[in-house]
């Protein structure tokens, strides 16, 4: 028994985007829920805020520290594809650390 049609073809393009809607939705809707009138949040948002700049720290020892010294042997080595891999992981660092600052504005 040959399975043809559009959601066999199509079977990873559509878990794909499926799992992409859920993600989404999941995401938005803390982004919109309030505190009730007379909360006080201001340890949780000091609290958000000491685990994000901890991530950040994390991200940027993480990628940062060995992409530099990546980039730093390749230019001493005359290795212009070392020097390149040590630039890429920089610009990726430096976009992951984006990401995570735009992920807490829009959630927290």
């Amino acid at each position: 028994m040959k399975r043809t049609g559009f959601i066999v073809k199509h079977r990873k393009k559509l878990i794909s985007f499926i799992t992409a809607l859920n993600v989404i939705s999941l995401s938005v809707s803390p982004a919109f829920a309030a505190a009730p009138s007379g909360v006080d949040t201001s340890s949780y948002s000091g609290m958000v805020d000491i685990v994000f700049w901890v991530a950040t720290i994390a991200i940027a020892a993480g990628g940062g520290i060995p992409s530099l010294i990546k980039l730093v042997q390749g230019q001493a080595d005359e290795d212009s594809r070392g020097r390149n891999a040590g630039i890429a992981g920089l610009v990726i660092t430096g976009a992951v650390i984006g990401a995570a600052a735009a992920i807490k504005s829009l959630l927290f």
